[in-house]
């Protein structure tokens, strides 16, 4: 099956695909998209690593890996490099649709209640909550819900534009406080919990509200 094939017959299954090719391409769209599910098709040398690297990048996006003359050994370097499912070459476009499906399901159990409403530029909550953000502050939120109930560190949010470790850790400081002062004009609890000496994590609706 072509790629263009397999992206024409998921699209038909209703599920909304990009489709990159090269691995710079698919990191630069986890910056400012999040994911359900990545599907790398075809023999790798590198495989390993871009796994490792993809997972890192979408911690709560399921990674599915399909090499019709992989190796056990290259398998199991995958699997141990963090995918979650090694397909035989040769799938039929119904069991890719199961196969995401169930692998979407899993991921769903510990999906985030709240999500970016791009239309309306805002950060939306299950309650019909609307925080408007500005392009950096999405991408913050992007790299929260691109790792659903991870703590993130300070420096990991925006290390490009920074001078050093020290700091990008204080620009995300900074955007973290303008957002919550934001949020209170608004009377809406952020959703996001600061670890102490670590960074910052995104909580589920029900846990918004911050300990003391």
């Amino acid at each position: 099956m072509t790629s263009s094939t397999f992206v024409d017959a998921l699209r038909q299954f209703r599920w909304q695909v990009r489709v990159f090719h090269s691995s710079g391409g698919v990191l630069e769209n986890l910056q400012t998209h999040a994911a359900d599910a990545l599907v790398l098709r075809g023999a790798c040398a590198g495989a390993p690593g871009l796994i490792a690297t993809l997972r890192k990048a979408a911690p709560g996006a399921a990674v599915v890996w399909q090499a019709q003359e992989s190796t056990a050994l290259e398998r199991v370097a995958a699997l141990d490099a963090g995918v979650d499912v090694c397909t035989p070459g040769g799938m039929e476009v119904l069991e890719w649709d199961a196969l995401l499906r169930n692998l979407y399901r899993r991921t769903l159990r510990h999906a985030m209640t709240w999500r970016l409403d791009r239309r309306a530029r805002a950060l939306a909550g299950p309650g019909g909550e609307q925080l408007p953000l500005t392009p950096t502050e999405s991408a913050f939120f992007i790299r929260l819900l691109n790792a659903p109930g991870q703590c993130l560190h300070r420096e990991r949010f925006f290390p490009a534009g920074a001078r050093s470790p020290l700091d990008a850790a204080r620009r995300v400081d900074v955007l973290v406080s303008r957002l919550r002062s934001k949020a209170r004009r608004m009377q809406i609890e952020l959703p996001v919990l600061a670890v102490r000496g670590w960074g910052y994590l995104l909580l589920p609706h029900t846990d918004a509200d911050e300990p003391d």
